[in-house]
């Protein structure tokens, strides 16, 4: 269960060394930062901002093109031009959006097509009595050990701390419950089918999230549920797929694809690249990019 949260993978296939790092990270302890993702992101956001960094919100990008030093950035609000440039999309939308990083992707979408997968997550907000009475906030849930992990069998349940009120208003928590699932178990749904499947997982995870918060989901002030369709429409992720490819020794580490293409000036960062899916692991790829985008533009005589 451990591996298959943290690698994307099973015990029988995933790298050894992966799977070590994914059953032993949880040691370190797991934190939730006030807000969540959201207040997550908009300290990260002042921080850049800070640094003199720019966000351009709304500002689909149609293509990249153009040479190191001399990029393009073709969007809905007109081109931006830049020296060097990092795609955190995942790598077939990336394929799809720098025709010059197609040609070396290729391999690598056609070796990773068949490995991909999906995620369930149902977001709550809940009087706070509904989940008193627990000392943690994170607890990783395995129903039966007979049944195949995903849709439910495992899965994750994260709670807001109590006074986080950037998560939820005073009185009220936020819960967040996720697991993986198959992609071809919602690909090609009629409408209506999509609908019941939607609401039934959902109400299948929230019944399962009892064992720890028999109270959980009574009295929800808000109920949402993503699906591999949501992950697609919502933050456009090809087929819904997230966390990139399930590892193994074929597709990980050095058999990864790698943050730079041989296209100068190009680079990759996020759960399409080494070393995988996670905060943790996209946080130290992205920090090994922006080392090599300073070295770069030092190298070139281009102040930051």
């Amino acid at each position: 269960m451990l591996v298959e949260d943290t690698v994307h993978s099973t015990v029988d296939r995933a790298p050894l060394i992966n799977a070590a790092l994914g059953v032993t990270i949880r040691g370190a302890g797991l934190t939730r930062a006030d807000g969540g993702m959201r207040g997550f992101w908009r300290r990260f956001l002042a921080h850049y901002r800070g640094m003199g960094g720019r966000l351009r919100v709304g500002c689909h990008v149609d293509r990249v093109t153009g040479r190191d030093g001399a990029f393009d950035v073709h969007t809905k609000r007109g081109v931006v031009h830049a020296r060097q440039v990092v795609s955190a999309l995942p790598a077939p939308t990336t394929a799809r959006v720098v025709p010059d990083a197609a040609r070396p992707l290729r391999p690598y979408l056609e070796r990773d097509e068949k490995d991909m997968g999906g995620a369930i997550v149902v977001f709550l907000g809940v009087p706070e009595d509904e989940v008193a009475g627990q000392e943690f906030t994170h607890h990783q849930l395995l129903q039966d050990y007979d049944r195949p992990l995903g849709d439910g069998n495992n899965m994750f349940v994260s709670v807001s701390a109590p006074g986080d009120t950037d998560s939820a208003p005073p009185g009220d928590r936020a819960v967040m419950i996720s697991t993986h699932t198959a992609l071809a178990d919602w690909e090609g749904l009629p409408d209506a089918d999509y609908e019941v499947r939607k609401r039934a997982a959902g109400e299948h995870l929230v019944g399962l999230a009892r064992r720890v918060h028999p109270n959980l989901g009574e009295r929800a002030r808000v109920w949402d549920v993503g699906t591999p369709r949501s992950y697609e429409r919502f933050a456009f992720r090809p087929g819904g797929a997230v966390g990139g490819a399930h590892q193994t020794p074929r597709n990980a580490n050095q058999n990864a694809i790698p943050h730079s293409l041989g296209v100068p000036g190009l680079w990759l960062v996020g759960d399409s690249t080494w070393p995988g899916l996670g905060t943790v692991a996209c946080a130290l790829g992205s920090r090994i990019v922006a080392d090599e985008v300073l070295r770069t533009a030092r190298r070139t005589g281009v102040s930051r």
